[in-house]
Protein backbone atom coordinates (compact mmCIF):
# COMPACT_ATOMS: atom_id res chain seq x y z
CA UNK A 1 0.00 0.00 0.00
CA UNK A 2 1.52 3.72 -0.82
CA UNK A 3 0.51 6.09 1.75
CA UNK A 4 0.74 9.52 -0.79
CA UNK A 5 -2.87 10.33 -1.45
CA UNK A 6 -3.20 9.97 2.62
CA UNK A 7 -0.27 12.01 3.33
CA UNK A 8 -0.90 14.77 0.93
CA UNK A 9 -4.65 14.67 2.68
CA UNK A 10 -3.32 15.21 5.91
CA UNK A 11 -0.89 18.02 4.74
CA UNK A 12 -3.38 20.33 3.10
CA UNK A 13 -5.65 20.09 6.74
CA UNK A 14 -3.13 20.87 8.50
CA UNK A 15 -2.00 23.68 6.18
CA UNK A 16 -5.71 25.14 5.95
CA UNK A 17 -5.65 25.30 9.84
CA UNK A 18 -2.71 26.64 10.14
CA UNK A 19 -3.86 29.40 7.55
CA UNK A 20 -7.00 29.99 10.25
CA UNK A 21 -4.69 31.31 13.56
CA UNK A 22 -3.87 34.44 11.36
CA UNK A 23 -7.34 35.30 10.27
CA UNK A 24 -7.09 37.58 13.40
CA UNK A 25 -4.42 39.55 12.82
CA UNK A 26 -5.34 39.91 9.10
CA UNK A 27 -8.82 41.01 9.64
CA UNK A 28 -7.47 43.65 11.47
CA UNK A 29 -4.85 44.68 8.44
CA UNK A 30 -7.59 44.48 6.38
CA UNK A 31 -10.59 45.63 8.38
CA UNK A 32 -8.74 48.86 10.35
CA UNK A 33 -7.96 50.93 7.85
CA UNK A 34 -11.41 50.87 5.66
CA UNK A 35 -13.12 51.52 9.08
CA UNK A 36 -11.13 54.42 9.64
CA UNK A 37 -11.39 55.43 5.82
CA UNK A 38 -15.20 55.16 5.74
CA UNK A 39 -15.57 57.26 9.76
CA UNK A 40 -13.54 59.85 8.39
CA UNK A 41 -15.34 60.58 4.66
CA UNK A 42 -18.71 60.26 6.48
CA UNK A 43 -17.69 62.67 9.16
CA UNK A 44 -16.46 64.78 6.15
CA UNK A 45 -19.44 64.53 4.30
CA UNK A 46 -21.82 65.12 7.45
CA UNK A 47 -20.41 68.68 8.14
CA UNK A 48 -20.72 69.36 4.81
CA UNK A 49 -24.09 69.05 4.04
CA UNK A 50 -24.96 70.63 7.06
CA UNK A 51 -23.12 74.04 6.05
CA UNK A 52 -25.17 73.53 2.63
CA UNK A 53 -28.36 73.26 4.84
CA UNK A 54 -27.39 76.38 6.98
CA UNK A 55 -27.29 78.53 3.45
CA UNK A 56 -30.62 77.39 2.81
CA UNK A 57 -31.84 78.37 5.95
CA UNK A 58 -32.61 74.31 6.53
CA UNK A 59 -32.11 73.11 10.05
CA UNK A 60 -28.46 70.72 10.47
CA UNK A 61 -28.15 67.59 12.49
CA UNK A 62 -25.51 65.75 13.68
CA UNK A 63 -25.33 61.76 14.13
CA UNK A 64 -22.16 60.65 15.85
CA UNK A 65 -21.42 57.08 14.96
CA UNK A 66 -20.99 55.81 19.08
CA UNK A 67 -18.85 52.27 18.33
CA UNK A 68 -18.25 50.23 16.02
CA UNK A 69 -17.87 45.97 17.39
CA UNK A 70 -17.52 43.43 13.98
CA UNK A 71 -17.74 39.42 14.16
CA UNK A 72 -15.47 37.63 12.21
CA UNK A 73 -16.32 34.06 11.31
CA UNK A 74 -14.78 31.39 9.39
CA UNK A 75 -15.69 27.51 9.01
CA UNK A 76 -13.37 25.67 6.98
CA UNK A 77 -13.82 21.88 5.47
CA UNK A 78 -11.63 19.79 3.69
CA UNK A 79 -13.33 16.81 1.45
CA UNK A 80 -11.35 14.26 -0.56
CA UNK A 81 -11.84 11.14 -2.87
CA UNK A 82 -10.08 8.30 -4.21
CA UNK A 83 -9.93 4.84 -5.58
CA UNK A 84 -9.48 1.35 -3.81
CA UNK A 85 -8.72 -1.28 -6.34
CA UNK A 86 -7.77 -4.26 -4.51
CA UNK A 87 -4.48 -4.43 -1.88
CA UNK A 88 -3.65 -0.73 -3.46
CA UNK A 89 -5.20 2.58 -2.79
CA UNK A 90 -4.57 4.07 -6.33
CA UNK A 91 -2.50 7.80 -7.22
CA UNK A 92 -5.36 9.21 -8.55
CA UNK A 93 -7.60 10.99 -5.61
CA UNK A 94 -9.52 14.50 -5.11
CA UNK A 95 -9.17 17.20 -2.27
CA UNK A 96 -11.26 19.62 -1.78
CA UNK A 97 -10.67 23.15 0.17
CA UNK A 98 -13.44 24.92 1.22
CA UNK A 99 -14.05 28.23 3.52
CA UNK A 100 -16.85 30.39 4.82
CA UNK A 101 -15.98 33.80 5.69
CA UNK A 102 -18.18 35.73 7.63
CA UNK A 103 -17.87 39.44 9.25
CA UNK A 104 -20.50 41.22 10.92
CA UNK A 105 -20.29 44.70 12.10
CA UNK A 106 -22.88 46.82 13.94
CA UNK A 107 -22.68 49.90 13.99
CA UNK A 108 -23.88 52.19 17.19
CA UNK A 109 -24.86 55.94 16.16
CA UNK A 110 -26.12 58.60 18.83
CA UNK A 111 -27.67 62.41 17.90
CA UNK A 112 -26.00 64.95 18.96
CA UNK A 113 -28.95 67.35 20.54
CA UNK A 114 -30.10 68.41 23.48
CA UNK A 115 -29.43 70.46 26.49
CA UNK A 116 -26.06 70.04 26.65
CA UNK A 117 -25.14 70.08 22.93
CA UNK A 118 -26.75 73.05 22.51
CA UNK A 119 -24.91 74.92 24.93
CA UNK A 120 -22.02 73.86 23.50
CA UNK A 121 -23.09 74.54 20.22
CA UNK A 122 -23.65 78.47 21.08
CA UNK A 123 -20.97 79.02 23.72
CA UNK A 124 -18.55 81.59 22.24
CA UNK A 125 -15.10 79.95 21.31
CA UNK A 126 -12.43 81.07 24.16
CA UNK A 127 -9.92 82.92 24.16
CA UNK A 128 -7.47 79.95 25.69
CA UNK A 129 -8.76 77.54 22.61
CA UNK A 130 -7.75 80.37 19.67
CA UNK A 131 -4.31 80.70 21.51
CA UNK A 132 -4.05 76.42 21.21
CA UNK A 133 -5.14 76.19 18.08
CA UNK A 134 -2.66 78.76 16.71
CA UNK A 135 0.31 77.68 18.59
CA UNK A 136 -0.53 74.32 17.34
CA UNK A 137 0.56 75.78 13.58
CA UNK A 138 -2.60 76.89 12.76
CA UNK A 139 -2.39 80.03 10.87
CA UNK A 140 -3.20 83.46 12.96
CA UNK A 141 -5.20 85.27 10.14
CA UNK A 142 -7.22 82.07 9.24
CA UNK A 143 -8.53 81.63 13.32
CA UNK A 144 -9.63 85.24 13.62
CA UNK A 145 -11.37 85.58 9.99
CA UNK A 146 -13.24 82.36 11.32
CA UNK A 147 -13.85 82.07 14.60
CA UNK A 148 -13.52 86.53 15.88
CA UNK A 149 -16.17 88.35 15.01
CA UNK A 150 -14.55 91.77 16.94
CA UNK A 151 -11.36 93.04 17.73
CA UNK A 152 -11.88 95.97 19.51
CA UNK A 153 -14.53 98.49 17.60
CA UNK A 154 -13.35 96.62 14.35
CA UNK A 155 -16.47 94.58 13.32
CA UNK A 156 -15.48 91.12 11.38
CA UNK A 157 -18.58 90.89 9.36
CA UNK A 158 -21.09 90.42 12.26
CA UNK A 159 -24.05 89.38 10.71
CA UNK A 160 -22.93 86.53 9.00
CA UNK A 161 -22.64 84.68 12.10
CA UNK A 162 -26.36 84.06 11.73
CA UNK A 163 -28.72 83.12 8.90
CA UNK A 164 -27.60 84.83 5.03
CA UNK A 165 -28.60 89.10 6.23
CA UNK A 166 -29.94 90.96 3.53
CA UNK A 167 -27.53 93.74 3.95
CA UNK A 168 -23.98 93.21 2.99
CA UNK A 169 -21.99 93.15 6.23
CA UNK A 170 -18.79 94.87 7.30
CA UNK A 171 -15.68 93.23 7.06
CA UNK A 172 -12.95 95.24 4.93
CA UNK A 173 -10.84 96.88 7.75
CA UNK A 174 -11.12 92.98 9.92
CA UNK A 175 -9.97 91.87 6.72
CA UNK A 176 -6.86 94.06 6.36
CA UNK A 177 -5.93 93.73 10.30
CA UNK A 178 -6.17 90.26 9.93
CA UNK A 179 -3.45 90.41 6.61
CA UNK A 180 -1.68 92.55 8.79
CA UNK A 181 -1.24 90.58 12.00
CA UNK A 182 -0.74 87.10 9.69
CA UNK A 183 2.41 89.21 7.96
CA UNK A 184 3.55 89.62 12.01
CA UNK A 185 3.06 86.08 12.48
CA UNK A 186 4.76 84.85 9.49
CA UNK A 187 7.88 86.66 10.33
CA UNK A 188 7.74 85.41 13.83
CA UNK A 189 7.20 89.27 15.19
CA UNK A 190 4.05 88.43 17.42
CA UNK A 191 2.70 85.45 19.28
CA UNK A 192 0.21 84.64 21.64
CA UNK A 193 1.24 83.11 24.31
CA UNK A 194 0.88 83.74 28.73
CA UNK A 195 1.91 86.52 31.10
CA UNK A 196 1.89 86.90 35.06
CA UNK A 197 0.51 90.16 35.84
CA UNK A 198 -1.54 91.24 38.95
CA UNK A 199 -4.28 89.30 38.34
CA UNK A 200 -1.99 85.89 37.76
CA UNK A 201 -1.59 84.16 34.92
CA UNK A 202 -2.97 86.17 31.52
CA UNK A 203 -3.34 85.52 28.25
CA UNK A 204 -2.00 88.45 26.35
CA UNK A 205 -0.37 89.50 22.55
CA UNK A 206 3.35 89.18 22.30
CA UNK A 207 5.56 91.69 20.22
CA UNK A 208 8.62 89.97 19.82
CA UNK A 209 11.66 90.14 17.25
CA UNK A 210 11.89 94.20 16.46
CA UNK A 211 7.86 93.59 15.50
CA UNK A 212 7.26 97.01 17.11
CA UNK A 213 9.21 98.84 14.50
CA UNK A 214 7.33 97.96 11.38
CA UNK A 215 4.81 99.02 9.30
CA UNK A 216 1.96 96.56 10.37
CA UNK A 217 2.10 96.55 13.81
CA UNK A 218 1.82 100.90 13.40
CA UNK A 219 -1.28 99.54 10.88
CA UNK A 220 -2.30 97.12 13.77
CA UNK A 221 -2.28 99.39 16.70
CA UNK A 222 -3.91 102.17 14.96
CA UNK A 223 -6.69 100.38 13.70
CA UNK A 224 -7.05 98.98 17.19
CA UNK A 225 -6.56 101.81 19.37
CA UNK A 226 -3.52 100.43 21.01
CA UNK A 227 -0.52 102.24 22.43
CA UNK A 228 2.38 102.30 20.59
CA UNK A 229 5.43 100.87 21.27
CA UNK A 230 4.13 98.03 23.60
CA UNK A 231 5.20 94.93 23.36
CA UNK A 232 2.60 93.19 25.30
CA UNK A 233 -1.47 93.46 24.80
CA UNK A 234 -3.28 91.52 27.79
CA UNK A 235 -6.30 89.85 25.84
CA UNK A 236 -9.44 89.97 27.16
CA UNK A 237 -13.25 89.04 26.41
CA UNK A 238 -15.15 91.54 27.94
CA UNK A 239 -18.57 93.33 26.90
CA UNK A 240 -16.52 97.16 27.78
CA UNK A 241 -13.24 98.04 26.69
CA UNK A 242 -11.14 101.21 26.37
CA UNK A 243 -7.64 99.83 27.97
CA UNK A 244 -5.02 100.95 25.19
CA UNK A 245 -2.95 98.13 26.58
CA UNK A 246 -5.70 95.83 26.14
CA UNK A 247 -6.97 93.68 23.05
CA UNK A 248 -10.91 92.82 23.19
CA UNK A 249 -11.77 89.80 21.56
CA UNK A 250 -15.35 89.05 21.19
CA UNK A 251 -15.49 85.45 19.23
CA UNK A 252 -18.05 83.43 17.53
CA UNK A 253 -20.16 80.55 18.79
CA UNK A 254 -19.41 77.21 16.71
CA UNK A 255 -23.00 77.72 15.50
CA UNK A 256 -21.69 81.39 14.55
CA UNK A 257 -19.11 79.65 12.74
CA UNK A 258 -20.91 77.78 10.71
CA UNK A 259 -22.96 79.92 9.55
CA UNK A 260 -20.04 82.12 8.76
CA UNK A 261 -18.79 79.62 6.93
CA UNK A 262 -22.02 78.79 4.91
CA UNK A 263 -21.71 81.69 2.79
CA UNK A 264 -19.27 80.05 1.03
CA UNK A 265 -21.64 77.99 -0.51
CA UNK A 266 -21.81 78.17 -4.16
CA UNK A 267 -25.44 78.49 -4.68
CA UNK A 268 -26.63 77.39 -8.17
CA UNK A 269 -28.53 80.38 -10.21
CA UNK A 270 -31.80 78.97 -10.57
CA UNK A 271 -31.93 78.12 -6.58
CA UNK A 272 -31.38 81.96 -6.21
CA UNK A 273 -34.20 82.86 -8.53
CA UNK A 274 -36.42 80.12 -6.73
CA UNK A 275 -36.19 82.34 -3.68
CA UNK A 276 -34.73 79.26 -1.65
CA UNK A 277 -31.82 81.73 -0.44
CA UNK A 278 -31.58 85.34 0.97
CA UNK A 279 -30.01 87.46 -1.52
CA UNK A 280 -27.65 90.00 -0.14
CA UNK A 281 -27.40 93.54 -1.53
CA UNK A 282 -25.04 96.43 -1.23
CA UNK A 283 -25.88 99.51 0.14
CA UNK A 284 -26.24 100.67 -3.65
CA UNK A 285 -28.43 97.77 -4.31
CA UNK A 286 -26.67 95.59 -6.17
CA UNK A 287 -26.04 91.69 -5.18
CA UNK A 288 -23.37 91.19 -2.51
CA UNK A 289 -20.79 88.70 -3.68
CA UNK A 290 -20.13 86.68 -0.31
CA UNK A 291 -16.91 85.67 -2.40
CA UNK A 292 -15.61 88.78 -1.16
CA UNK A 293 -15.63 87.31 2.42
CA UNK A 294 -14.87 83.91 1.88
CA UNK A 295 -13.06 83.15 -1.39
CA UNK A 296 -9.32 82.68 0.73
CA UNK A 297 -10.82 80.56 3.70
CA UNK A 298 -13.67 78.67 1.82
CA UNK A 299 -15.15 77.55 -1.10
CA UNK A 300 -18.03 74.84 -1.57
CA UNK A 301 -18.58 74.55 -5.40
CA UNK A 302 -22.21 73.28 -6.65
CA UNK A 303 -23.06 71.45 -9.96
CA UNK A 304 -25.00 69.38 -11.66
CA UNK A 305 -22.81 66.18 -12.69
CA UNK A 306 -20.34 64.59 -9.89
CA UNK A 307 -17.21 66.59 -9.33
CA UNK A 308 -14.13 63.84 -10.70
CA UNK A 309 -11.91 65.61 -8.19
CA UNK A 310 -13.33 66.51 -4.73
CA UNK A 311 -11.87 65.90 -1.48
CA UNK A 312 -15.16 66.00 -0.10
CA UNK A 313 -18.84 65.76 -1.42
CA UNK A 314 -21.84 65.56 -1.09
CA UNK A 315 -25.54 65.67 -2.73
CA UNK A 316 -28.62 68.15 -1.83
CA UNK A 317 -31.73 70.00 -4.15
CA UNK A 318 -30.46 67.79 -7.02
CA UNK A 319 -26.82 69.30 -7.33
CA UNK A 320 -23.32 68.04 -5.81
CA UNK A 321 -22.06 70.19 -3.71
CA UNK A 322 -17.98 70.08 -3.16
CA UNK A 323 -14.78 70.91 -1.78
CA UNK A 324 -12.05 70.75 -4.90
CA UNK A 325 -8.96 68.02 -4.11
CA UNK A 326 -6.52 71.06 -5.49
CA UNK A 327 -8.14 74.00 -3.00
CA UNK A 328 -5.44 73.52 -0.26
CA UNK A 329 -6.92 76.73 1.07
CA UNK A 330 -10.65 75.28 1.79
CA UNK A 331 -8.99 71.82 2.59
CA UNK A 332 -7.30 73.76 5.33
CA UNK A 333 -10.58 75.90 6.75
CA UNK A 334 -12.52 72.44 6.35
CA UNK A 335 -9.91 70.55 8.87
CA UNK A 336 -9.78 73.48 10.70
CA UNK A 337 -13.17 73.41 11.49
CA UNK A 338 -13.69 69.99 12.03
CA UNK A 339 -11.01 70.65 15.08
CA UNK A 340 -13.37 73.47 16.07
CA UNK A 341 -16.23 71.06 16.37
CA UNK A 342 -13.98 68.36 18.57
CA UNK A 343 -13.03 71.23 20.81
CA UNK A 344 -16.77 73.12 21.18
CA UNK A 345 -18.93 70.04 20.51
CA UNK A 346 -17.53 67.13 21.92
CA UNK A 347 -18.57 63.86 22.01
CA UNK A 348 -21.78 62.28 23.68
CA UNK A 349 -20.41 61.32 26.67
CA UNK A 350 -22.65 59.06 29.08
CA UNK A 351 -25.54 59.09 26.17
CA UNK A 352 -27.35 55.50 25.21
CA UNK A 353 -26.95 55.22 21.26
CA UNK A 354 -30.64 55.12 20.26
CA UNK A 355 -29.83 53.36 16.86
CA UNK A 356 -27.70 50.24 16.15
CA UNK A 357 -27.55 48.79 12.84
CA UNK A 358 -26.29 45.17 12.81
CA UNK A 359 -24.81 45.24 8.89
CA UNK A 360 -25.83 41.39 7.10
CA UNK A 361 -23.62 39.66 4.77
Amino acid sequence: MRLRPAIMGWAVLLMLLTGCTNLGPRSLEAGRADYNIALRDTADEQLLSNLVRLRYRDRPYFLEVASVTTQFKYAPSVSGNFAVEGPRIDDDFGVGVEGLYEETPTIAYTPLQGDAFARRLLTPVSIESLVLLSNSGWSGGRLLRLCVQRLNDVPNAVTASGPTPELAPDFERFSALAAAMRTLQLRDQITFGAIRGEEGIQLALLITNGGEGTAEYREMTTMLGLAPGLRVYRLENALRYGRDDTVNVQTRSLNGVLYFLSHAVEVPPEHIERGWVTRTRTPSGADFDWHAITDDLLTIRASRSRPEHAAVMTRYRDHWFWIADDDLGSKSTFSLLTQLFALQAGSADGATPVLTLPIGG
